[in-house]
């Protein structure tokens, strides 16, 4: 079950993207996923390459004209649910 500020980061990524639309910007979420970090000892132990998340954000900047906007993605590029 999403929080709220989950569900907020969602309504405000939406609300972007259409606000920016007219602008030629692209507006979208990303989960980056479990990531071998010093946050937590459970992504420490157990979590993914943080430059593999790092790669689905360049890949959302570099999206092209026609690309999504408004969406939520998971880190290797599949879109998510909300």
């Amino acid at each position: 079950m999403p929080t709220s500020s989950k569900t907020a980061l969602n309504a405000l990524t939406v609300f972007y993207a259409r606000a920016l639309a007219d602008d030629g910007i692209k507006v979208n979420a990303l989960a980056p996923g479990l990531r071998r970090t010093d946050l937590n000892a459970t992504a420490a132990a157990s979590g993914g390459d943080p430059a593999e998340a790092a790669a689905g954000v360049v890949r959302l900047a570099l999206l092209p004209d026609d690309g999504p906007s408004g969406k939520f993605f998971s880190w290797d590029g599949t879109p998510a649910p909300w």
